[in-house]
């Protein structure tokens, strides 16, 4: 249900992420994907898609980035196009409810989990990306807000540590400039509300515009700098264990 990485050369700047989140399915700023998907430019370049997940959860785009490296984005919806609606507009009482949010299920203790065909893929990622969007109807709903997106990632990062794999986490704190919105979630508030600070995995919070996806280089190229220096540090042990 995936595409295999280029062998070769470039192989060692290729790599597979997910894209999942309220931020792609908010009517202010579910266009980030499209942007990103049929970007055209010396940055982003859209190269092919990807087949989706069994269940048609998500499907996927292979980006050539800077014409240097190649990302495969997984983009994992809650449910189909015409749910989504619903499911953003209960904010976080849809998206953690398993009959809406088809990325969730019940375990046997009734604890929400990752659907078994998601976690089937966890452990190709070689990063998490979660989109939010940060407009709120007022300063008094930012902290209820925060909460259900933290119980929302909390879901995937539990099911991503079973695999004792130490992959950055990017955070894209979305807007749309062309939406009036009364206030926005600030990023303090969104690494305080997600208990950043707590993780013991690499992670990133960038502002996202989504009209020109301003924003979305920085966050790749953080991306991009963690894989690199975890390979330089595999490359290290793994000549270190083959010296005499």
């Amino acid at each position: 249900f995936y595409v295999a990485l280029p062998v070769g050369v470039e192989d060692q700047f290729s790599a597979r992420l997910v894209l999942f989140g309220p931020g792609i399915e908010s009517a202010n700023t579910k266009l980030l994907v499209h942007n990103i998907v049929n970007a055209m430019s010396s940055t982003f370049d859209g190269v092919e898609f990807i087949k989706s997940l069994p269940g048609c959860i998500g499907s996927g785009v292979r980006i050539n980035y800077k014409h240097m490296y190649n990302f495969d984005l997984m983009c994992l919806y809650s449910n189909a196009a015409t749910v989504r609606e619903s499911v953003y507009l209960h904010k976080s009482t849809g998206r953690l409810d398993p009959e809406l949010n088809r990325m969730l299920v019940k375990d046997s203790t009734g604890k929400l989990a990752i659907q078994p065909s998601i976690v089937k893929l966890l452990p190709t990622l070689h990063a998490l990306v979660f989109a939010i969007d940060t407009a709120v109807d007022s300063r008094e709903k930012v902290a209820e807000e925060v909460e259900g997106m933290r119980k929302e990632l909390g879901v995937m990062l539990e099911s991503q540590s079973k695999f004792n794999l130490c992959i950055p986490l990017l955070v894209l704190a979305c807007r749309n400039e062309s939406v009036g919105a009364n206030c926005f979630i600030s990023l303090e508030e969104i690494i305080v509300g997600l208990e950043l600070l707590e993780m013991k995995s690499p992670w990133g919070v960038f502002e996202v515009c989504c009209e020109n996806m301003r924003g979305v280089e920085k966050g790749l190229d953080w991306v991009l700098h963690h894989l690199a220096k975890k390979r330089r540090e595999l490359s290290y042990h793994s000549m270190q264990g083959q010296s005499s």
